[in-house]
C-alpha cells in the first residue's frame, strides 16, 4: 500500500471512530439529561403531594388535638377526685361516664406518601437536604406516635376495661372498684397525656415543613 493510501486509510477510519466516540457521549448526556429532568419532574410532583398531605394531616391533628383535650377534662372529672369525693358519688355516676370505651384521637395520618418514602429508603430522590432532614424527623414521630398509641391502647384493653366491666356488672360500685377505676384512669391519663405531646410535636414539624415546601415553589 502506498504512503498516501495508507494516509488515507487512517484518516478515514480515524475519523470514522472519532464520530463514533462523539456519537456515544452524546447519547450518554441526553440520556443523563432525560433522567435528570425525569427525577426532577418527579420531585417537583413529589412536593405537591406532600403539600397536600402535610395541609390534611394538619387539619387531621388540630381535631385530634381538641377531641383530646375534652376527654383529658372527662379524664379529671374522676382522676383529681379525693377519696372523700369520690366515695360520695352516686353509682350512676360510674355506670354512666366511666364504664364504657373510653373515646380518645390517637391520629391515623393521611396518604402516608412522606412514611412510604423515608421507610423505602429512597429519600434520594429529594434533592434539598433541608427537606430530607424535615422528612425524617416527620417519620421519626410517627414512629413514637405508634409506640406510644398503642402503650396507652393496650393499657386500656387489658387493665382499664376488665375493672369497668366488672364493676358495672350488678351496677353497683364499691369503695376498691372506684379506687381501682380511678387509678386506671390516672395510669390512662398519664400514657394519653403522652400521646398529646407526640400529636403537638407532629403539628408544629407538619406546619413548619408545609411552610417550607411552600417556600420551594
Amino acid at each position: 500500500m502506498s504512503e498516501p493510501s495508507r494516509r488515507s486509510w487512517v484518516v478515514k477510519y480515524a475519523t470514522e471512530f472519532v464520530v463514533v466516540v462523539v456519537g456515544v457521549f452524546i447519547a450518554l448526556a441526553a440520556e443523563s439529561w432525560w433522567s435528570e429532568r425525569q427525577d426532577r419532574a418527579f420531585e417537583l410532583q413529589l412536593r405537591y403531594d406532600m403539600i397536600e398531605e402535610f395541609r390534611a394531616n394538619i387539619r387531621i391533628l388540630e381535631s385530634d388535638l381538641a377531641t383530646n383535650a375534652e376527654v383529658s377534662q372527662k379524664f379529671a372529672q374522676l382522676t383529681e377526685l379525693d377519696d372523700a369525693k369520690l366515695l360520695a358519688l352516686e353509682d350512676a355516676f360510674f355506670n354512666e361516664a366511666y364504664s364504657g370505651f373510653p373515646d380518645w384521637a390517637g391520629f391515623d395520618p393521611e396518604m402516608g406518601i412522606i412514611q412510604a418514602l423515608v421507610t423505602s429508603g429512597n429519600t434520594g430522590a429529594i434533592s434539598d437536604r433541608d427537606l430530607r432532614l424535615r422528612l425524617s424527623r416527620w417519620a421519626g414521630l410517627l414512629t413514637e406516635k405508634r409506640r406510644k398509641t398503642q402503650q396507652a391502647v393496650d393499657y386500656q384493653m387489658l387493665l382499664l376495661m376488665p375493672t369497668a366491666v366488672d364493676a358495672t356488672a350488678d351496677r353497683i360500685w364499691t369503695i376498691e372498684e372506684r379506687r381501682r377505676i380511678r387509678a386506671h384512669y390516672r395510669s390512662l391519663a398519664f400514657l394519653q397525656g403522652m400521646v398529646i405531646e407526640n400529636q403537638e410535636l407532629l403539628l408544629a414539624e407538619a406546619e413548619a415543613t408545609l411552610a417550607y415546601l411552600k417556600s420551594l415553589e
